[in-house]
C-alpha cells in the first residue's frame, strides 16, 4: 500500500526543511510553504545553488498569526511578526513574484550568516516561490535505487530532495509513470501529476551540513538521461485541496490516458 512515509515545507525558500504531521493543501499549495525568499543585493533570488549553508538555517511561519521564526546553527534565535517596506519583484523560474524587504534585524542577521548582503523577501500571496509547479513528490523507493546505482558508496536521505510528499510502497520511478493521471492522498486532497522535477546542483548539498558531497546529478544521468537536466520525482498541481498527514494512503486516482 502506498502511504505518506513524510511532509516536507519550508516557510523560506531553501532554508531547512520542516517535517509537520499534517498540512493542509489549497489549490495554490501549502500556505506555509516557501512564504519568504533571499535576494542577492542585485535584487537576484539567491538559493542552496549559490549558498549551501542556508539549509542550516531553521525557519517556521505560522500563516493565521503571520509569525515567523528563525533559527540559526550557533543558538541565535528571531521571532516576530515581518514589517515590509520596499516593494520589489524577483524573478523565479521565468516567472515574476511579487513582494516586499523585511524590515528590522532579519537581514542584518541572515546578512552576518551569509557573509554577503542579503534580504528576507515577503511574497504578496502565498505558494508564489516554487520552482515550477507548486507541489512535489518523490517515492523512497526511487531515493533507494538511486543509492544502489552509485554501487553502494552513497546512501541518500530524502530531504536532499525537498519533496512537499515522501510516498512509500511504491517500485523505484512508479511515480513517473502518474504523469497525466491524477493521484488521491488521503479523502480528499487531489493531484494532477503534470511534469518530471528537473534536477540542480541543490542536490550535491548534504543537508545535514550544507556542503557540497556529492555530484547527484551525474548519478542520476547514468541511468536516466536527459538533454535539459536529470529529472527525479514529479511535480504536480492541485484538482482538489485537503488536508493530508502521515500515513494516508495515496491511490492513483484517474490513470493517465496512454497514446
Amino acid at each position: 500500500m502506498r502511504t505518506v512515509a513524510a511532509i516536507y515545507t519550508s516557510p523560506v525558500k531553501s532554508f531547512a526543511l520542516q517535517t509537520p504531521s499534517s498540512v493542509h493543501v489549497g489549490y495554490s499549495g501549502i500556505a506555509e510553504d516557501r512564504r519568504f525568499h533571499l535576494i542577492d543585493v542585485r535584487g537576484r533570488l539567491l538559493t542552496q545553488r549559490q549558498l549551501g549553508r542556508m539549509v542550516l538555517i531553521t525557519a517556521a511561519y505560522n500563516a493565521e498569526t503571520e509569525r515567523l521564526t528563525l533559527g540559526f546553527p550557533d543558538g541565535r534565535r528571531l521571532e516576530n511578526t515581518v514589517d515590509v517596506s520596499e516593494v520589489v519583484t524577483t524573478q523565479v523560474w521565468g516567472r515574476v513574484v511579487q513582494g516586499a524587504v523585511a524590515e528590522g534585524e532579519w537581514n542584518e542577521a541572515l546578512s552576518d550568516f551569509c557573509q554577503a548582503d542579503v534580504r528576507l523577501v515577503k511574497t504578496d500571496g502565498i505558494c508564489q516561490t516554487f520552482d515550477e509547479h507548486p507541489i512535489s513528490l518523490v517515492s523512497q523507493a526511487s531515493i533507494d535505487f538511486l543509492g544502489e546505482k552509485s554501487g553502494g558508496s552513497k546512501t541518500f536521505e530524502s530531504r536532499r530532495f525537498r519533496p512537499n510528499f515522501l510516498i512509500d510502497g511504491c517500485s523505484p520511478h512508479e511515480e513517473d509513470f502518474w504523469l497525466g493521471g491524477v493521484i488521491r492522498i488521503g479523502p480528499e486532497l487531489r493531484l494532477r501529476l503534470v511534469a518530471p522535477d528537473p534536477r540542480c546542483a541543490i542536490t550535491t548539498v548534504d543537508p545535514a551540513t550544507g556542503e557540497r558531497d556529492f555530484d547527484t546529478p551525474r548519478l542520476m544521468l547514468t541511468y536516466r538521461p536527459s538533454v535539459r537536466a536529470p529529472y527525479f520525482g514529479v511535480y504536480a498541481s492541485v484538482e482538489a485541496p485537503g488536508l493530508v498527514s502521515l500515513g494516508d494512503k495515496v491511490d492513483l486516482h484517474i490513470p493517465p490516458v496512454r497514446r
